[in-house]
């Protein structure tokens, strides 16, 4: 089993402050890490605790007995609670209360509250007393996506920590498995490449190109049927558009010769294919594709939208080429 925090990819230089601040004399102990998920907030703060209870150094063996069992979270000085369901229930921070008034059989713990930004009001007052006066050696690592979800008076009582998107090279180092366009499309986290692998998203992606496609190029789209299928449901279509502005962006960078940019970058024979259109039409099809995907969330008839969507296109490509 390896030393965590060496398995983490990215966040070299925010990992080193942290261990620097445990070394210090008034390290604080009670953290909010705040970050996109699946960017290794947890994983930090788990390999963080390795390092707070590891037997042989502050940094982390890996190897030793409290390090293997904090891999495995198996630590009886180490608490980790979740949501069970949509929220922290009071349950759960009634049993951070008992955890901490039991002997513990090391000097330091741990509690790591995963999502929390998911406490209810009941659950969240019950944790107030110890994240203000924490016991000696007590550590929190407290989770969630952005700052603003968390209760204030749990931020307030807390430091917070920020995590940024992991780079493209990273997340390529990490899941060097994945196809180049998931890797760029991931926007830095390894739970958005999870989704984009999974076969219902890949499936939502391949209709996406596959009726844009027959959007621009045929000219019995309106009586045609097969593309009506994936607009029958409502978040489904809004996938698709999302796809759209994305891919058409693409289209600008193509024509713009910023490859480093392009995401899809398996459509290019379509890219090759649109980016021979006049920008001024790529252009206008991403305004109109992102008008539409509001009014989509908007609860507007989403067949009638593409409907006029398509008639708009065709009297604008004709315009442009009378022109």
């Amino acid at each position: 089993m390896a030393r965590l925090l060496g398995e983490v990819f990215g966040h070299k230089e925010t990992i080193a402050k942290l261990l620097e601040t445990f070394a210090s004399q008034r390290p604080g102990q009670t953290f909010l890490f705040v970050g996109p998920n699946g960017v290794g907030k947890k994983k930090i703060a788990v390999g963080l605790a390795q390092a707070l209870l590891c037997e042989r150094t502050p940094m982390a063996c890996g190897h030793c007995p409290s390090c293997l069992r904090v891999a495995a979270n198996a630590h009886g000085s180490l608490k980790l609670i979740a949501p069970t369901g949509a929220n922290i229930k009071i349950e759960e921070s009634r049993e951070v209360i008992e955890f901490l008034s039991l002997q513990s059989l090391t000097a330091k713990r741990v509690v790591i509250i995963d999502q929390a930004q998911s406490l209810n009001t009941q659950a969240a007052n019950a944790l107030l007393k110890i994240l203000e006066e924490p016991p000696t050696q007590t550590y929190f690592f407290l989770i969630a996506p952005s700052a603003a979800g968390v209760l204030s008076t749990i931020r307030s009582r807390s430091r917070p920590v920020s995590f940024r998107p992991l780079t493209t090279a990273d997340i390529a180092r990490g899941a060097p498995e994945s196809p180049e366009w998931a890797v760029r499309a991931s926007q830095g986290s390894f739970e958005k490449l999870a989704q984009l692998k999974g076969g219902p998203e890949q499936e939502v992606r391949g209709d996406a190109f596959r009726i844009l496609q027959q959007f621009l190029e045929d000219p019995d789209f309106l009586t045609d049927s097969s593309w009506r299928e994936p607009f029958k449901e409502r978040a489904r279509a809004q996938r698709i558009m999302s796809y759209w502005i994305s891919f058409l962006r693409d289209v600008l960078y193509y024509q713009e010769d910023r490859k480093a940019s392009i995401m899809n970058v398996d459509q290019g024979d379509l890219l090759k294919k649109l980016g021979a259109k006049k920008r001024d039409l790529i252009l206008g099809l991403i305004e109109k594709a992102m008008r539409v995907e509001i009014e989509i969330l908007q609860n507007r008839d989403v067949q009638l939208l593409m409907e006029q969507f398509w008639i708009q296109n065709q009297s604008r490509e004709q315009g442009m080429s009378n022109a």
